[in-house]
């Protein structure tokens, strides 16, 4: 249990961090600023729920697919801009993260 509240407590730092470095690259306003910290919200009020409830597995994904789609609405607007600054990265750039969040979301199933 404290390996999963220490991994939990990283996973929400960085979190955290994503979420200041978005709002201070792309400078935005107060509305966008609040609906990119609820989105934030909704995704670490699911990490911890999914750490601490037994969910059966298929309201496990449907929960964690009801974020992600409530997260993208909310956020529509930032997503796109960070969509566009992603798609000018170099390809090196580019698999760099994909292949880092990509290996953040299968540690993070697979350990909570």
């Amino acid at each position: 249990m404290i390996f999963t509240i220490v991994f939990l407590t990283a996973i929400i730092t960085l979190i955290t961090s994503k979420i200041r470095t978005i709002v201070l690259r792309n400078n935005l306003d107060a509305k966008n600023e609040k609906r990119i910290l609820t989105t934030g919200v909704l995704v670490v009020l699911f990490l911890i729920t999914s750490a601490t409830l037994p969910y059966p597995e298929s309201l496990y994904w449907f929960l964690g697919l009801g974020v992600t789609f409530t997260s993208i609405i909310l956020s529509y607007s930032v997503v796109k801009i960070e969509l566009k600054r992603f798609l000018a990265l170099k390809t090196k750039e580019k698999v760099v993260n994909v292949l880092f969040y990509s290996l953040l979301i299968v540690v993070t199933n697979i350990y909570i």
